[in-house]
């Protein structure tokens, strides 16, 4: 519940390169109180940031887009530590006082509850780094289903001389090498640029196009350029 009230929080611009939270905001209370944290705290986690040089640590402003982006990772890092809390406590319960929950699996001493989230393939009118991940986890799992469900089990079937009409699939590896191969798949290209001293939006953008022109699923129009968009299309359809 205090996740829902805190994506209705908003913060405002005090200056070009700081930020806070707008204090008369009505979800505001209610994110304090589920969360127990003071206003004060919860601003200064947000919209600050520190630098350690020696032994010295520096306080900054963020400015009000990347304090945004801290409020966006804060639900979702608190969303998943829930979820992981939830899931070890009820497996918890259930293995008899066991408590390491991998000592439980091989050991086979009790029963255990797993969970398999999968994610349905992604494609909105604004489409963040999230849908590239989303998808992403779908193209891998699509791979999976062809190689295990369809390739493994018509292969028996061809060695036991089972009469069968062989079903085609798409090969979807050069899409999985569009977003992960190393040193010109999407991911690895941010990475680098999150390493690089002095990486921006437009050094990423322009290495990706660079790196990725050429690949068959990978497109951005002078449009998109110039916005620093592309187009990535995925087995179930493009996504921009």
């Amino acid at each position: 519940c205090a996740l829902m009230h805190a994506s209705n929080l908003t913060l405002r611009a005090v200056s070009a390169d700081e930020s806070e939270l707008e204090y008369e905001n009505p979800f505001l209370e209610h994110v304090l109180e589920l969360l127990g944290v003071t206003k004060e705290a919860l601003n200064y986690a947000l919209c600050k940031f520190s630098i350690s040089a020696g032994k010295d640590t520096y306080v900054r402003s963020l400015p009000k887009r990347k304090a945004e982006r801290a409020l966006e990772a804060l639900i979702k890092g608190t969303y998943a530590a829930l979820f992981g809390y939830l899931v070890q406590q009820v497996n918890g319960k259930i293995k008899q006082g066991v408590t390491n929950v991998r000592r439980s699996f091989t050991a086979g001493s009790a029963a255990t509850i797993g969970l398999l989230d999968i994610f349905g393939f992604e494609s909105f009118k604004k489409n963040s780094f999230e849908q590239l991940c989303i998808n992403y986890c779908n193209e891998a799992l699509q791979q999976q289903f062809n190689q295990y469900v369809l390739k493994t089990e018509q292969e028996i079937y061809k060695q036991e001389g089972i009469t069968w009409s062989f079903i085609t699939f798409p090969d979807n590896q050069d899409a999985l090498d569009l977003i992960d191969k190393k040193g010109s798949g999407i991911l690895p290209i941010l990475d680098d640029q999150v390493r690089t001293v002095g990486g921006t939006d437009k050094s990423f953008s322009d290495d990706l196009y660079r790196k990725c022109a050429n690949h068959p699923r990978f497109s951005a129009s002078k449009l998109q350029v110039g916005s620093r968009k592309f187009e990535l299309n995925h087995y179930a359809g493009a996504v921009a």
